[in-house]
């Protein structure tokens, strides 16, 4: 898997209690957790020679997620727009979005949509972070 690959399903990564950190001199993600759930030795973000090449990786927001089912929302034709529109504004919004997609089978479109998102976004973060 190339790294920009790596790095979407890490950005749409829905658990926000972990952390992932991208080691710019290995160019490999690496989980930030206790050693328990990884495996490896956690990071010792005390120790600066240690972590000097560790950057952050972000993750979507929950409320960005939702502003791009918004927007794929309303680039939908109008009856399929009203009909993902009411249920984004409606109980469990996540959860009924995804359903309403299987509804309509467009979450094909929808999967590609949120990946070309991802995608971009991955790229200006490696732009700010010097590595594109």
């Amino acid at each position: 898997m190339e790294l920009i690959d790596e790095l979407i399903v890490v950005f749409l990564e829905s658990d926000y209690e972990l952390s992932y950190v991208l080691d710019t001199k290995t160019k490999e993600i690496r989980l930030d957790a206790p050693e328990s759930q990884t495996g490896m030795p956690e990071i010792d973000w005390d120790d600066d020679e240690a972590v000097q090449y560790l950057v952050r990786i972000p993750q979507i927001t929950t409320d960005e997620a939702y502003d791009l089912m918004v927007k794929f929302a309303e680039m939908q034709d109008s009856s399929i727009a009203v009909q993902l529109l009411d249920v984004l504004n409606g109980r469990k919004p996540f959860r009924s979005f995804k359903d309403k997609l299987g509804e309509q089978g467009i979450g094909d479109k929808w999967y590609e949509f949120e990946n070309d998102y991802a995608e971009n976004r991955m790229l200006e973060w490696l732009e700010e972070v010097q590595l594109s």
